[in-house]
């Protein structure tokens, strides 16, 4: 069932910041990479269920489910009627944290 994916503002920031940061060193690079991580949001709407639950219990049991991209991580919730990203994450940052 195709679902719509809702990006929270927390999300949309992620990816600006992402950005930001990886601009300063290869332009082409992070072009690549941000139309990645937004190809991956937009595949969501199809396969919404396919992303692994994380291994933390408290985010298992909050429903969180993450699809990884290259070295990054996002972090959603399948919903009713909708998909929802929270976050755009590092896989090295102590995420469990940021949510």
């Amino acid at each position: 069932m195709k679902r719509p994916v809702r990006v929270l503002r927390r999300a949309q920031l992620d990816l600006l910041e992402i950005q930001a940061y990886l601009l300063r060193d290869d332009p082409a690079a992070t072009t690549r990479l941000i139309d990645q991580l937004v190809a991956e949001l937009e595949r969501l709407a199809t396969f919404s269920s396919r992303g692994a639950r994380p291994r933390d219990e408290r985010l298992r049991k909050a429903g969180y489910r993450y699809v990884v991209r290259g070295q990054y991580l996002i972090f959603y919730k399948v919903l009713r009627s909708y998909v929802r990203v929270y976050r755009v994450l590092h896989g090295r940052r102590m995420y469990r944290d940021l949510l």
